[in-house]
């Protein structure tokens, strides 16, 4: 063997186990550390509230990034794949409710692929949270609490705001955004361990991992059917069926919880096993958004 390949033999080896680590590999779940999903408490939370119901839950897609397979699921190809960028309004006969608020510009992304960004549902997403009674994010990144830092009535906002104290406090997870100075001095976060119902048929599950501050989102409207946004804690629906997390690559960059997150990923593939009657929105899964919206369980546009 000629010095080269002999060189070249041993550069791969090395490499092996590296790429394997860095791109191929997810932990598996810890039965001792499992991600309490308890659905009876949920359904009970959802009644906590008297009043009318969510009757629908609209869709509103901002803007769409360009990811590789690969930086979703461990193991996956490095061929593109859609990453859309949701928000969400539960609408109640007297009130409504905005989930997410997407992303305000594409300015300051290096790095990011943007292949759409529409002004117009900016704009309409903007006007819902202006009218709002309560908004919620289910995490800090960016692509979730964009619309809110650039909100042009940010300060209007508040009173509806239901940022938590976890949320709030990791600055560090929205960047390349920022808290605007002076605006949350004075502002009560919501606090509260666990789950949380914040109106008739809503409920909040807390879900760090994705981030400190991640939650998810259990609808139940008042037909009910029932829906939960899963923010962050999967991007795509490929996490769930597989049990299998991103890359440590991507979760090193992101700083997640890779332990935290794969056990939230079983829970919720148990809960798909147990319970496929609750739909499982994940933040950026066209495929699956564009089946719920033509099965009728969400509409498209605000």
């Amino acid at each position: 063997m000629s010095r080269w390949l002999r060189r070249l033999a041993i550069f791969l080896i090395i490499l092996a186990p590296v790429y394997y680590v860095l791109v191929l590999h997810s932990p598996a779940p810890d039965e001792g550390a499992a991600y309490p999903l308890d659905v009876e408490r949920l359904r009970q939370l959802a009644t906590a509230h008297a009043g009318p119901g969510v009757s629908e839950i609209r869709v509103e897609k901002v803007a769409e990034f360009a990811f590789a397979e690969a930086m979703v699921m461990a193991g996956e190809p490095w061929r593109e794949t859609p990453i859309p960028i949701y928000s969400f309004k539960l609408v109640f006969p007297d009130q409504t409710i905005v989930v997410d608020s997407a992303m305000a510009s594409v300015e300051a992304l290096p790095g990011f692929v943007v292949r759409d960004f529409d002004e117009d549902a900016l704009a309409r997403m903007n006007a819902a949270m202006g009218e709002a009674e309560q908004i919620v994010i289910t995490h800090e990144h960016f692509d979730h609490i964009g619309g809110i830092l650039a909100h042009p009535q940010l300060q209007q906002l508040l009173p509806a705001l239901k940022l938590t104290p976890e949320q709030l406090a990791h600055e560090d997870r929205m960047q390349p955004l920022s808290l605007p100075e002076g605006v949350f001095d004075d502002y009560e976060p919501l606090a509260y361990e666990g789950m949380h119902a914040i109106a008739p048929g809503v409920v909040l599950l807390k879900a760090p991992g994705h981030t400190p501050g991640s939650q998810m989102v259990y609808v139940q409207l008042a037909d009910g059917s029932e829906v939960l946004l899963l923010g962050d804690v999967s991007w795509q629906a490929r996490n769930i069926h597989a049990v299998k997390e991103r890359p440590l690559f991507m979760t090193l960059m992101i700083k997640e919880n890779r332990e935290q997150v794969i056990n939230q990923f079983q829970a919720l593939h148990e809960l798909a096993t147990r319970h496929p009657e609750i739909r499982q929105v994940p933040g950026h899964d066209g495929e699956v958004m564009g089946k719920l919206i033509e099965a009728g369980y969400l509409i498209k546009g605000f």
